[in-house]
């Protein structure tokens, strides 16, 4: 995922009641809000960039949306958030966002169902981490009081409590994590709301941020994992080399948590992510693919972010529906599939209003990374030139010195030199053929597998 920004519309509030999320079903649908991503793609149509968190829990698209992101943490002072142009507000004498608007649509979406989660981290900033159990310790109190069931004197939504907790980490130091788990959930305890633990790993197995963390006994619900931006996406699922569905699955049912699930991490629009995008018939049968394979883990999808889905409603709205349709609660895969129309055009069917908020004079923004959004945050605005980072491959040939392409490894990965080049190659029946990472990126080796991370 990747952080970026932009401009929000008036919108009603629905008042009825719709479907919720289930942590026993293998058909939840989560995105990610407080980005508009697609906005940074689109710096002159600000009509169309995300709309307001309320706007996306009006029918049953989505059951869980992670709000993000809480950008800077273990540091001294306050925790920063960064809500691209939704918030700009700050509490006085801080630099830590005060959000009312949001809050209010966190509890009317709240009211329709929903789950409201904050996920903390993302990609391109290096300034949030935690470097042991005590301060581990230290910010679950803080996030507890700040966002959940406790009381501080600063609280970015007001009296909203969220949903929980979804970790994103890309970077910093990771040895404080399980403790961070650990301490909310003795928060948890004798709560009257059900909370919710994810994380957001990239699908490199193991994540080289959250890795330890997740094969350490750490509790989570429910694991996202990334399946874009590297050669393990979802287009690679029958390549043996690339694709490594069951580490996941094998990892998610060694979880403490009895019914930790796994989410298959998707982009919503074609530029929302380097890779991963398929059209829907390809994407549909991918997923019941996996969910016929692996159906007692399986726990939906996830996709990034809401801004593309705006401005791709038909194929999201369709994808929604088919996951409803045929992945079930508490049941085996039924042999039945009901089949969608397939959109391999990205269009708006509704349009946007005129953005009821005035765009800041400077816009935050950042570059895409390899999964998660993020970005810097003075008090109220700072700059940047959103540019994307995607892997990039051509058609010459160039031969690993350390292997031949043949038949028995056809479709693997190379790094030409991992950890400080850019280039790889591809073993594509019986010529390797070369690629490079995108600029300011380098090819990292990892077992059989390849993905482009930052130099």
């Amino acid at each position: 995922m990747t952080l970026l920004h932009y401009i929000a519309v008036a919108a009603g509030l629905a008042t009825a009641a719709l479907a919720s999320y289930d942590s026993a079903c293998s058909n939840n649908v989560v995105t990610y809000w407080g980005q508009n991503s697609w906005g940074g793609a689109n710096l002159n149509d600000p009509a169309n960039w995300e709309r307001p968190l309320a706007d996306y829990c009006q029918d049953s698209t989505f059951d869980v949306i992670n709000i993000a992101f809480l950008t800077n943490f273990n540091l001294t002072g306050l925790p920063v958030l960064n809500h691209a142009f939704h918030c700009t507000t700050v509490f006085n004498g801080t630099n830590t966002l005060h959000c009312p608007d949001i809050g209010a649509d966190i509890k009317a979406c709240q009211a329709n169902g929903k789950k409201i989660v904050l996920s903390l981290g993302g990609g391109n900033i290096y300034t949030y981490g935690l470097n042991s159990a005590a301060a581990g310790q230290a910010f679950a109190d803080t996030v507890w009081n700040m966002f959940l069931g406790g009381s501080a004197e600063y609280r970015p939504y007001d009296d909203a409590v969220l949903d929980g907790v979804d970790l994103d980490i890309e970077s910093g130091e990771n040895t404080g994590y399980h403790a961070f788990i650990n301490q909310l959930r003795a928060h948890f305890q004798g709560a009257s709301k059900q909370y919710i633990i994810s994380a957001a790993p990239q699908c490199v197995y193991p994540d080289s941020n959250l890795g330890s963390t997740l094969s350490s006994g750490a509790w989570i619900d429910n694991d996202y994992v990334q399946f874009y931006n590297n050669p393990c996406n979802l287009a690679n699922i029958d390549n043996q080399w690339n694709f490594d569905y069951a580490d996941w699955d094998k990892l998610t049912k060694s979880n403490p948590n009895p019914n930790s699930k796994m989410y298959v991490g998707l982009p919503a629009g074609s530029g929302a992510a380097g890779n991963g995008y398929l059209d829907l018939a390809t994407l549909e049968a991918n997923l019941m693919k996996l969910y016929t394979s692996y159906p007692s883990t399986f726990g939906g999808i996830m996709l990034w972010d809401a801004s593309w889905y705006s401005n791709n409603q038909k194929y999201v709205r369709n994808l929604s529906s088919w996951v409803k349709s045929n992945m079930k609660c508490g049941s085996t895969p039924s042999s039945t599939i009901t089949t969608t129309t397939t959109l391999t055009t990205i269009s708006a069917s509704t349009p946007v209003s005129s953005p009821a908020t005035a765009l800041p004079t400077t816009l935050v923004s950042t570059t895409p990374t390899s999964s998660a959004p993020v970005s810097t945050l003075t008090s109220t605005t700072t700059t940047a030139t959103p540019t994307a980072t995607t892997a990039q491959s051509t058609s010459t040939s160039s031969l690993p010195s350390s292997a031949a392409c043949t038949s028995s490894n056809n479709g693997q990965y190379l790094c030409s030199s991992s950890g400080s080049s850019a280039a790889y190659s591809i073993c594509n029946n019986g010529s390797w053929l070369s690629g490079s990472c995108a600029s300011g990126t380098v090819c990292v080796q990892n077992g059989a597998t390849i993905y482009c991370g930052w130099s």
